[in-house]
């Protein structure tokens, strides 16, 4: 098969199964020599920021001169976006010819009685295999969904483990309360792997500490109370960081206007600590190689700007939507904002049109929708809209005729920002081009 036609098959592949998939993940990666054994396994869960702790993480690691492999989900343009080997994505080629091995083994298999992987595993699997093959040394895994149950826990003895920030997603699926959820991305913690954690939410990080305390491990947890000297300045952030034991007090310069990659750097950066302390490999890396791989950290669709005046973010949540609310207020406090938004139909719409409506700023919203069957009434949402904003709420029935109205609203200080879904982000992403990364 050729690359579309690869994409194609691995698309039509269930994204859940009821198999005992852990089982099969096991015999397909022994089918492969364990790859995911062959490099340093850095593993990170969370609810939101989990794709920019890991790209901090990558970043850093590759300034300091050691070899990486990132994989992450869910790609915006490209499905090589989700496999990365120092920084360049998968090609189209290598993508095909690692599916067709994939594809033999699962055959053989399903000739014998296994299951069939689900979609997530499939993935999971070819970038194991793309890093074991590529001497990757350090590879970087973002669980799917959850963490007990992802296939990415099929690790057994992590380098380091990271939780990010926990809220309200995929309740269906992780729980309908706070507890349940961080229950099932704690479910990734491992007896004697460090262990570096998000603070924020009170319960979530109670559900922490206790997993953590069965398994014998002490974690780094972050809050913002670590946080001295925060100096916001247009895209530049700046801020000191307390890191307990430490004494002095750690710089940090990022160049984002996302106010939520302080807490996201900041994981990063004790987790590459905690690496720095256990492997003696990688306790070289420099200050300098720190502050290049924060600085030069670049993940797609987070407060991106893709066009002059126009941002893409993409908030699903309504974690994410409040995050991404604070940092308009904070990045763009005098400046007139319009609202691109879509989301998808398992998403807590209302409540996220509740922390967009009431920007201060908020000179109007265009609602649109997402292509797919996971699409959702522009009429619904906007009706949501209308009641935490007293201003203009309009349909529109493509993203390209929701951004056009709005461009033709906005002055020369307005800022668009189009966020609800990263399908969205990579919709606009796909219009304007696609992804020019470098491949490998």
């Amino acid at each position: 098969m050729n690359y579309q036609e690869a994409v194609a098959y691995i698309n039509d592949i269930p994204r859940f199964t009821k198999e005992k998939s852990a089982e099969n993940m096991e015999r397909l990666l022994e089918r492969f020599g364990h790859p995911e054994q062959s490099f340093r396994y850095i593993h990170v869960a969370g609810t939101n920021g989990k794709g920019s702790v890991c790209a901090y993480i990558d970043s850093i690691l590759r300034s300091g001169g050691i070899r990486t492999g990132m994989f992450t989900s869910p790609h915006l343009v490209e499905m090589t976006e989700r496999m990365r080997v120092d920084g360049k994505q998968i090609s189209r080629e290598a993508f095909a010819a690692l599916f067709e091995e994939v594809k033999a083994a699962v055959d053989e298999g399903t000739a014998q009685g296994y299951p069939h992987p689900t979609f997530f595993e499939w993935l999971y699997l070819m970038a194991m295999i793309w890093f074991s093959r590529n001497g990757v040394s350090c590879g970087v895994i973002e669980t799917g969904l959850g963490g007990r149950l992802d296939a990415t826990n099929i690790i057994k003895k992590p380098a380091v483990e990271v939780i990010t920030s926990i809220s309200f997603d995929h309740m269906a699926i992780l729980g309908d309360t706070i507890e349940k959820i961080a229950g099932e991305k704690a479910g990734i913690i491992k007896e004697g792997v460090p262990l570096v954690c998000d603070g924020t939410d009170a319960a979530a990080l109670q559900v922490i500490r206790k997993k953590a305390k069965e398994k014998g491990v002490f974690p780094d947890v972050f809050d913002f109370s670590m946080v001295k000297n925060l100096v916001i300045n247009g895209s530049k952030i700046d801020f000191s960081l307390h890191l307990p034991g430490e004494e002095d007090d750690r710089p940090m310069h990022l160049n984002t206007r996302g106010v939520y990659q302080i807490a996201n750097s900041s994981l990063a950066l004790m987790a590459v600590r905690r690496l720095m302390e256990t492997d003696p490999a990688l306790a070289g890396i420099s200050e300098e190689a720190i502050d290049k791989g924060l600085a030069l950290m670049h993940w797609p669709g987070r407060l991106e700007e893709v066009l002059p005046q126009i941002y893409v973010d993409g908030a699903h949540n309504v974690g994410g939507a409040q995050m991404l609310a604070e940092s308009i207020m904070t990045s763009f406090s005098s400046r007139p904002v319009w609202i691109v938004f879509a989301v998808a139909n398992d998403k807590d719409y209302a409540e996220m049109a509740h922390v967009l409506g009431q920007l201060p700023n908020l000179q109007g919203v265009f609602v649109t929708m997402i292509d797919g069957e996971r699409s959702l009434s522009p009429l619904r949402v906007a009706g949501q809209f209308h009641k935490y904003f007293d201003g203009s709420v309009r349909v529109a029935a493509d993203v390209a005729g929701a951004i056009r109205t709005c461009r033709e609203k906005m002055d020369d200080r307005g800022i668009m920002i189009c966020t609800g879904s990263l399908y969205l982000v990579g919709m606009i992403k796909n219009s304007l081009g696609g992804n020019t990364d470098d491949q490998l």
